[in-house]
């Protein structure tokens, strides 16, 4: 799946070159729809980027988005997920895309979308059938569509604050940039802390595991993965983390770790509701073991957090 910020960059790369592109957004969505507001395809005359969810709406999506790439402007579609509907599907429900053609003329605005994802400010972007702006600074809640104008807001938050940048810090980055987290990798190492190991990745600091606070701010809003090279750096860290009650915080580890890090966190003192927060050991059980497949399991209970927080309509209870 690709994020927000990678689609855009190939939105941006094709309007550059001179091409046009339909901007295909779920504005709306009810019953069992494949994808929730928010969910983006780009299509161009070659191919296209991203997905409104597969399956015959997708191809209805992009017939419309064909033709309007040769007339330019823009339009509305519902397509019904009844047994007999438009999508030929029986979930029930129904799907809303606005579809908008951009042409250079468009680029100012999302290069200012990449910007605003990339420095994790807030912003409102608003979509209709002329086109694309973006307020920087506006503060837009959640998604709403009506009288034909689809707004987003972005907010700061979301930030994942990636303590470790071994192997399996090096697998789980890139793939948590891919999902639309804003990745901040955080390691002591010099030989690890280096930009070209985290593609994706918004910032990598180089900084001292026991003084955090010194080269980062940890919020409410953010989410911590803890996986440093040994037990003693990971409680430092979280030490530091658990006070800041950020939304999500795991580390990872063995059930036996577990009661080594409960049993310091409560000789320091540490509340029990910030020690029940912490997820650990980290991860989904899916039987992983290489380091790809353990950042898959981690990005996996990151996905489902993340969806319960949003309250989103499939995000269910995040995993304790």
């Amino acid at each position: 799946m690709m994020g927000d910020r990678a689609l855009l960059e190939a939105v941006c790369a094709r309007l550059r070159q001179g091409s046009r592109a339909v901007l295909c957004t779920v504005a709306a969505a009810e019953g069992s729809a494949p994808r929730g507001p928010g969910a983006r395809m780009a299509v161009f005359a070659e191919d296209s980027v991203g997905t409104v969810g597969g399956g015959r709406v997708e191809l209805l999506v992009r017939r419309e988005a064909e033709a309007l790439l040769k007339r330019g402007g823009g339009c509305v579609r519902t397509y019904g997920l009844e047994n007999g509907g438009d999508a030929g599907a029986v979930c029930g429900g129904a799907v809303t895309l606005l579809l908008v053609c951009l042409e250079a003329e468009a680029l100012p605005q999302l290069e200012r979308w990449a910007q605003v994802l990339d420095r994790g400010a807030e912003a409102a972007v608003r979509l209709d059938v002329r086109g694309i702006s973006v307020e920087e600074g506006a503060a837009a809640a959640g998604v709403t569509f009506a009288g034909g104008v689809y707004t987003e807001g972005i907010r700061p938050g979301e930030t994942l604050y990636l303590f470790g940048g071994g192997h399996v810090g090096a697998a789980l980055a890139p793939l948590l940039a891919r999902l639309d987290f804003r990745v901040v990798v955080f390691d002591q190492r010099p030989e690890l802390a280096r930009p070209e190991r985290f593609p994706g990745a918004a910032r990598v600091v180089l900084g001292d595991f026991g003084r955090i606070a010194d080269f980062v701010n940890i919020t409410r809003a953010d989410y911590v993965v803890v996986m440093t090279p040994g037990h003693e750096a990971d409680l430092a860290v979280l030490r530091q983390v658990l006070p800041c009650e950020p939304a999500y915080v795991g580390c990872m580890g063995s059930r036996k770790k577990l009661a080594f890090v409960r049993r310091n966190l409560e000789a320091d003192g540490c509340p029990q509701a910030q020690i029940q927060a912490l997820h650990l050991p980290i991860g989904l059980e899916i039987g992983a073991e290489t380091p790809l497949e353990i950042a898959v399991s981690v990005a996996s209970e990151l996905v489902a957090c993340r969806a319960a927080i949003r309250g989103g309509r499939k995000g269910g209870a995040c995993p304790a």
